[in-house]
Order: C-alpha cells, then sequence, then structure tokens
C-alpha cells in the first residue's frame, strides 16, 4: 500500500494541519505526511531545526532560510550543528510568536548529498563545510559566513545582524 499512500499524498497540494482552537500548526502537512507514513510524529508541530532532505527543501523557496552546511561523512556532525542552532531557532522562533506573527527565519542543517551539491552549485556558494549562510531565494540574495569553526556566538551574531539588515547581501 505504500504505493499508493505516496500517489495520493502528490495529489495533495497543501495540507494544512490546524489546532482544535483553529490555530495553524503547521503548513508543510504535505511534506510531513511523505517523510511519516505513520504519522509517527502527527500533528507535526514544525521543529526549530530542519535536517534539509529533497522534501522540505521547497520551504527553501519560502522566504529566507539559514542553512548551515556541514561535512556530514565526519558521523554526528549534522546532530551537533543541530544541537547547536536549535536554542538560537528556538529563541526567535518564540519571540516572533509572542508578538504573532511568523518567525523571520527557517533554520536548516545540510550534509552532502546530490541536492545539497545542486543548492550549492545554484547558489554559488564555496566548498566550504563548516559553512554558514543565510539563503533568500526570493530576493535572489544570499549571506555567508566562512569561517574555521561555528560557535553560537557566531550564529547569533550572524542572525540578528541579518535580521536588523546589517549584513550586506551577495546575488544568488
Amino acid at each position: 500500500g505504500r504505493q499508493r499512500n505516496r500517489n495520493v499524498a502528490k495529489g495533495i497540494p497543501t495540507l494544512i494541519v490546524l489546532d482544535s482552537q483553529g490555530e495553524v500548526i503547521t503548513r508543510q502537512g504535505r511534506v510531513e505526511v511523505l517523510n511519516d507514513i505513520e504519522c509517527r510524529e502527527f500533528p507535526w508541530h514544525p521543529k526549530p531545526v530542519l535536517e534539509l532532505t529533497d522534501s522540505n527543501a521547497v520551504q527553501l523557496n519560502e522566504g529566507p532560510c539559514l542553512v548551515l552546511f556541514v561535512d556530514s561523512e565526519d558521523d554526528g556532525e549534522s546532530e551537533a550543528a543541530k544541537q547547536l542552532i536549535q536554542p538560537i531557532a528556538e529563541k526567535i522562533i518564540a519571540k516572533y510568536k509572542a508578538k504573532e506573527e511568523e518567525a523571520p527565519l527557517l533554520f536548516f542543517v545540510a550534509g552532502e548529498d546530490d541536492m545539497t551539491d545542486s543548492l550549492r552549485d545554484y547558489t554559488n556558494l564555496p566548498e566550504a563545510a563548516p559553512l554558514l549562510t543565510i539563503l533568500d531565494m526570493s530576493a535572489r540574495a544570499k549571506y555567508v559566513m566562512d569561517v574555521e569553526e561555528i560557535t553560537p556566538e557566531i550564529v547569533e551574531a550572524f542572525v540578528s545582524d541579518f535580521l536588523a539588515d546589517k549584513l550586506k547581501p551577495e546575488p544568488i
């Protein structure tokens, strides 16, 4: 039945999950169903930091995204990167939620695979890892921070400079 489920989901353009108060839990229901056919994580509260995959890459087009590229050959590197960004992402999400606004950034960790390679090609990013970026596809702008080691302080400063319009965009 798995193949059939997949086809059904293909026919669903958008699936928005609401809570009992009618508040949006996620607008990414379609992606979530495809990634979690058994619905183990239903109702799919958004995770503050996502690992970039073929199925959630469409979200890169929805607005500015912080993407931390890591060397995933190195075991545990993606997990460590997620742990690093998570508190910062949670803080920003909570701050905007309190104002009843959508967070101004989505947060991703990207390992190494074909999809990530083509994203780097498309956005003309250097091969370096770790590489801290903010990609804004709709504005065709990127912000890149190439540092030896990425620390929470660096991520936090990068994000707050971005939100304060202090960073100079490079064209994608």
